[in-house]
């Protein structure tokens, strides 16, 4: 089904929260710091898009990052997404803090990550998912491959995988055609 084997697709269906890493997965990667200091990042609407349509279909997103930034806060904000946890280097306190704060187990998690400190989460939610342009170790561990890169619709790519191995895809395509 859609490329994935049958024990992913199983992996998949229980999947209720989506968690992104943000440098390298919703962006591309780059950090841009103004003279007077301020932060830009690049965000990929088309991302964005996937991460709304996600929430609405009745599966929850959270972020992880281990940086610290106002840009990420506005952006989770705009997105609606409550859940977002910055500034720790070990992501795996941060997933523990996300059962306890959603009710969700790590089996019904998915993590998209794209450098080895995402492997830790990576290994314990139900299904790890890298971007195109993941690093190696990060590639090679992980359950599924974007063909798109970090901040350039991987995050759109994964969402529309889950929608669709859950059977929900017709139900968004509905929203939007007469």
């Amino acid at each position: 089904m859609l490329g994935v084997s049958e024990g992913l697709v199983e992996k998949i269906r229980a999947v209720r929260l989506v968690v992104f890493d943000v440098d390298g997965v919703l962006t591309d990667g780059r950090i841009i710091f103004s003279n007077s200091g301020e932060e830009t990042k690049f965000f990929d609407v088309k991302d964005g898009h996937g991460i709304k349509i996600l929430m609405r279909m009745g599966i929850d997103v959270a972020i992880i990052t281990a940086r610290q930034s106002d840009v990420v806060r506005r952006r989770a904000a705009d997105l609606g997404i409550s859940h977002v946890y910055q500034g720790l280097k070990d992501k795996r306190v941060a997933l523990e803090e996300l059962v306890k704060a959603s009710g969700i187990s790590p089996g019904e998690m998915a993590y998209m990550g794209d450098d080895i400190i995402d492997l830790p989460v990576m290994r314990r939610v139900a299904f790890s998912a890298a971007v195109a342009d993941a690093v190696p170790e990060v590639l090679e561990r992980a359950d599924y491959v974007s063909k798109r890169p970090g901040g350039r619709g991987a995050a759109r790519e994964l969402a529309e995988l889950i929608l669709k191995v859950q059977g929900k895809w017709d139900e968004v395509m509905n929203a939007y055609l007469p």
